[in-house]
Order: structure tokens, then C-alpha cells, then sequence
């Protein structure tokens, strides 16, 4: 009677104990990061829900990918809040670091930043600034071709007016 009871005690301890290893299956440390500021983890993916005021970062290897709650999206990401969940979206193709989808920060070689795009080339009437990728607008004294900058041969210069004759007061 003794063997079958205890028995009947292992058997119930395991099943006991099934729970608790499936919750720390879940809320455990999954590859290359770990659950702080997740409300959902799996050691597999990762976070997949994150505290209110957190982003979900969601890195991708291959076909995996692996969640991460973070505080600031990582460079070449831009934090976006939503109703449900925050997300680090992707930086166009083109930047380095954005403040949106649509405004850079800086951009990736080969490309130079200009009202928040970047750029192949700086457009007219801006000038390359090789050490900051900057397109700066040129000062007036520097830009070619301006009507005020050198008077034209073929214009009569300014008349001017006689002045009004006052009027006597009484």
C-alpha cells in the first residue's frame, strides 16, 4: 500500500510542478537579450509585449526573429507610439538615423542631409559640407549669378527724382 501511495505522491508532485516549469519557460532569458520590461516573453522569440512606455524593438537573423523592450530605438530606428504596442520602425533606406520616416538625422555614405532628406547631391544654391553630409545654404555673397551682385551693362542707372516742392505754410 505504501509503494502505490507514493507513487500517487510523485505523480501529483510532477504535475505539480508542470506549471512552474512552463512559467519559467516563458519568462525566461531567450538567444542574445533578456525579458526585462516585457509583459510577454518566450525564450524562443523573445518579447512580444512590452511595458506601457517601452518600444518593441524586434531584431531579425535569417528567418528568426527576436523581441527586445527598450527605452530608445537602436540607430537606423525611430520610436513610434500606438494604441496597443510601441514599435522601433526602420529609417528609410537612405538615412543613418531619423526622427521619423519621413525627417533623417544623418545620413548613409554617399548621401547628404537637407531639410530632414538626404540627398545624392546638395540642390542649387546650397553647398556640400564634407565633414558634417550637410547640404548649408550658401550666403548671399556666395551665390553666382544674382542681379544685386554686379550691375548689368545694358541698364540705365536709377533716376532720381526731383524732390516736391513744399508747401509755404501760413
Amino acid at each position: 500500500m505504501r509503494a502505490p501511495l507514493c507513487l500517487l505522491l510523485l505523480v501529483a508532485h510532477a504535475v505539480d510542478m508542470l506549471p512552474l516549469n512552463r512559467r519559467k519557460k516563458q519568462v525566461g532569458t531567450g538567444p542574445g537579450g533578456n525579458c526585462t520590461g516585457c509583459v510577454i516573453c518566450s525564450e524562443e522569440n523573445g518579447c512580444s509585449t512590452c511595458q506601457q512606455r517601452l518600444f518593441l524593438f524586434i531584431r531579425r537573423e535569417g528567418i528568426r526573429q527576436y523581441g527586445k523592450c527598450v527605452h530608445d530605438c537602436p540607430p537606423g530606428y525611430y520610436g513610434i507610439r500606438g494604441q496597443e504596442v510601441n514599435r522601433c520602425k526602420k529609417c528609410g533606406a537612405t538615412c543613418e538615423s531619423c526622427f521619423s520616416q519621413d525627417f533623417c538625422i544623418q545620413c548613409k555614405r554617399r548621401f547628404y542631409l537637407y531639410k530632414g532628406k538626404c540627398l545624392p547631391t546638395c540642390p542649387p544654391g546650397t553647398t556640400a559640407q564634407q565633414s558634417t553630409r550637410e547640404c548649408q545654404e550658401k550666403s548671399p555673397g556666395e551665390k553666382k549669378g544674382r542681379r544685386e551682385q554686379r550691375p548689368r551693362k545694358d541698364r540705365k542707372p536709377d533716376r532720381k527724382l526731383p524732390a516736391r516742392p513744399r508747401r509755404p505754410q501760413a
